[in-house]
């Protein structure tokens, strides 16, 4: 299987071309992506104006391509300017290597593409299979749109799989990575009042279901990536601390967040109780499907 990756040198792009052994790795920047250390048997592929159709070079013609393109949600305030620039990276980003596709005449078999949970919007304490319905909200939009773009795919009879990916666990990446000095520091706590459903999952299965829905052909359409042990944010605060042997008593009030982070505060705070059915179903088997079992891991004692 000739496997190409957009979003390749990212956290969990580079995982998944050690994984997989080999791959061609799309970038914008090729001097930065040799400057990188990526794994060894990415085959980079330029990419430079993402506006545009991508153009692969003569004789590369992925059987699988795994989409993985998208500006990070967190790291400053949303405004109008930084919302269009999330939705262009996936949207427009996602157009534009379909449309450099159906330029190649070559279409691959499967097409992996990430998603997000956020696609659920705030539901509460109601379970969410790959059934329900989306939410309401900016990431909510931005989600439904993303997925909405593979379409063209599909109609090509292409097998697209939609990986709602929930808030990624690892040691160098990650969400988990911008949590730690906080809480390394003793003044990690619960957000809001902490009762929000918080859907994680390990770095290890992250890769390992992208792997699963590019080799079953069975899998199509949208699978929840979360880790089967949904846990609130009060409780994943908990664990946090017993593993790194910290105290977790300083929560981050609502209003609090709402001040510093504007916009972004609302997802943070919306509970997402995500059951990943199919991938259970399909017979997935999660390497870490408890949070402390993920925690001890990523930190050993």
């Amino acid at each position: 299987m000739d496997v190409l990756i957009t979003g390749g040198t990212g956290f969990i792009g580079r995982q998944l071309v050690e994984r997989l052994g080999s791959a061609y790795v799309v970038t914008r920047d090729l001097q930065r992506a040799r400057q990188s250390k990526l794994p060894t048997g990415a085959q980079l592929v330029g990419w430079p104006d993402q506006s545009r159709p991508l153009e692969l070079p003569a004789g590369v013609q992925p059987t699988a391509i795994v989409n993985l393109m998208g500006e990070s949600v967190a790291g400053q305030r949303w405004n109008d300017a930084f919302k269009q620039r999330l939705r262009s990276s996936r949207i427009d980003g996602t157009r534009q290597l379909i449309a450099g596709l159906r330029k190649s005449g070559a279409w691959p078999k499967v097409f992996v593409s990430a998603s997000a949970v956020g696609y659920y919007g705030e539901r509460g304490d109601e379970k969410l299979s790959e059934t329900a319905g989306p939410g309401q909200g900016f990431l909510a939009q931005l989600a439904v749109d993303w997925e909405a773009a593979t379409a063209p795919l599909v109609a090509e009879g292409v097998r697209v799989v939609l990986l709602r990916i929930g808030i990624v666990l690892g040691r160098d990446g990650g969400a988990l990575a911008q949590m730690l000095p906080l809480f390394r520091w003793g003044l990690g706590g619960r957000l809001g009042s902490g009762r929000q459903w918080f859907p994680w999952i390990h770095e290890q299965d992250i890769v390992g279901l992208i792997l699963w829905a590019l080799e079953n052909q069975a899998v199509a359409g949208p699978v929840n990536a979360v880790a089967p042990g949904c846990v609130t944010n009060a409780e994943f605060t908990k664990a946090i601390g017993r593993q790194l042997g910290r105290p977790t008593i300083l929560p981050a009030p609502r209003f609090g967040l709402k001040l510093a982070l504007g916009e972004f505060a609302d997802s943070l705070l919306s509970s997402q109780r995500v059951v990943p059915e199919v991938a259970l179903r399909g017979g997935y088997t999660f390497h870490y499907p408890d949070l402390s079992q993920a925690l001890a891991e990523l930190f050993p004692r």
